[in-house]
């Protein structure tokens, strides 16, 4: 049984996780969704990426992006929702869905490939949007 300091200490922690996990969601989502809305609102250079060719990709990669993050967010929300309805509650701790989403919600290398994964697809479309003006040519 944890003593009353590990016990403050795994809280302080997780606090200190849960706050760097919405911090890291949010400044992905609102990149991925910054760089569409950027080419919906400055006409020259969405007429720069579409001559480019790769607007569809550039597109794309910062949907999925932001895809990535949702669906992380939605699978740790159905997760917590389990374990916390089955707090106290030793027949629904029994059911498959419980532990089910129980495992789920121990496995971290899922955080961790949805950021990486949605990192890798936001600065590939950076690097893309880029190279646009590189290629294109320097008037915007």
């Amino acid at each position: 049984m944890p003593t009353s300091t590990e016990d403050d200490d795994r809280k302080a922690f997780f606090q200190n996780y849960a706050d760097y996990s919405k911090a890291v969601r949010a400044w992905l989502v609102a990149y991925g969704i910054g760089g569409p809305v950027l080419f919906v609102t400055n006409d020259k250079l969405t007429e720069r990426v579409a001559k480019s060719g790769y607007g569809n990709e550039i597109i794309a990669l910062f949907l999925v992006g932001v895809g990535l993050q949702i669906v992380s967010a939605m699978v740790n929300k159905w997760a917590s929702w389990h374990i916390y309805r089955g707090i106290g509650d030793d027949d629904y701790r029994s059911r498959a869905a419980y532990r089910f989403w129980g495992w789920i919600n121990d496995q971290t290398w899922i955080d961790i490939w949805a950021d990486l994964l949605a990192l890798v697809a936001l600065v590939f479309a950076t690097w893309r949007v880029l190279n646009v003006f590189i290629h294109v040519g320097n008037a915007v």
